[in-house]
């Protein structure tokens, strides 16, 4: 129990930091210059007509 506490304390500690790294890679990994035309083809799906 006591291990339970120590990591939900570290976690309470770090979360932010941890938050922090894992929106940069998200950002990193949407705005990489070669996934433009992807997102940008992906984000007209709700536009298009079924087919």
């Amino acid at each position: 129990m006591e291990r339970f506490f120590a990591a939900a304390l570290w976690l309470q500690q770090y979360s932010v930091v941890l938050m922090v790294l894992v929106f940069a890679g998200l950002m990193v990994t949407v705005f990489w210059p070669g996934r433009r035309e992807r997102f940008e083809r992906d984000a007209q799906i709700p536009l298009n007509d079924d087919r």
